[in-house]
């Protein structure tokens, strides 16, 4: 997801994207937000501008391409220099802290590790206190972000230590509608091939002539959600109703084309390529 597609922080992004340019990174930052904003995908946004290497995007350092290896394992969760931080029950504990600290203690790959801590307002006092630390002695080159609906809950020790940035609750991703129909795509290409309708009916679900790069990359991973899900519902079952195997195999199939797309191998031929591996 690029910065782009969040038309009513242009100011904030514009602020954003500049830091980077001009090499002004902080070590701390916060965005402030409502629940109805994801603010994760946004920070997500904002660490792929930082760590995409320049010239990737047409936009320029400060932006990301959203395509490359490096924005991808951003998306999926398993960029190895990243760590996000989540409450266990009602809040973010010590415990959680402590491992924080110490994995941004180990060299990043990319240069810079990176710490997202989700429901920052909801941290123990303790919690805080140990973070205070972090802040006021930053580890190497480190970046934290915290993520917040009201700031009001975190000391004002750790206010004062972060670049603090409020997303308009009003965002939305400009390509919302376009992304909303490509999950409802996903999630009924996905339904035909579990029911192993025939290839031609499958096909003209696809309708893959009128797909661009993001299109195509957007189905790919709303397809491996839909499969993703499909296996933890399937592990809940007594008696699972679709082999395991299969399952993983078709989320193997959906990388492989991934890697084509990045290939630039022809939409077309690489999707229904696609459905002839994981139809019937």
């Amino acid at each position: 997801m690029n910065f782009a597609d969040y038309e009513d922080n242009r100011k904030l992004i514009d602020r954003l994207e500049q830091s980077v340019q001009d090499g002004r990174i902080s070590h701390a930052y916060l965005f402030e937000g409502p629940e109805t904003v994801d603010k994760l995908a946004f920070a997500k946004s904002f660490i792929k501008g930082v760590l995409c290497p320049p010239g990737r995007s047409p936009a320029g350092r400060g932006e990301n391409c959203g395509r490359c290896e490096l924005c991808d394992k951003i998306d999926h969760d398993n960029h190895e220099d990243i760590i996000y931080i989540q409450k266990d029950g009602k809040s973010v504990k010590d415990e959680a802290i402590i491992a924080m600290q110490e994995r941004l203690k180990v060299k990043p790959l990319e240069g810079k590790n990176i710490a997202v801590i989700c429901d920052s307002d909801q941290m123990t006092a303790r919690a805080q206190n140990r973070l205070l630390k972090t802040l006021e002695e930053p580890l190497g080159k480190a970046m934290i972000i915290l993520l917040s609906e009201n700031m009001e809950n975190l000391t004002s020790t750790i206010l004062s230590r972060c670049v603090k940035f409020r997303i308009n609750g009003s965002s939305e991703p400009a390509e919302g509608k376009k992304a909303a129909n490509i999950r409802a795509k996903a999630e009924e290409i996905v339904g035909l091939c579990l029911k192993k309708a025939p290839y031609y009916q499958i096909r003209g679900k696809l309708n893959a002539r009128k797909l661009t790069d993001d299109d195509a990359s957007m189905l790919l991973d709303e397809m491996e959600r839909v499969y993703r899900n499909i296996i933890i519902d399937n592990d809940k079952n007594d008696v699972p109703l679709y082999d395991l195997d299969r399952l993983y195999d078709r989320i193997y199939a959906i990388e492989e084309t991934r890697k084509e797309l990045r290939l630039h191998v022809s939409i077309t031929y690489a999707l229904q390529n696609l459905i002839l591996k994981i139809g019937g």
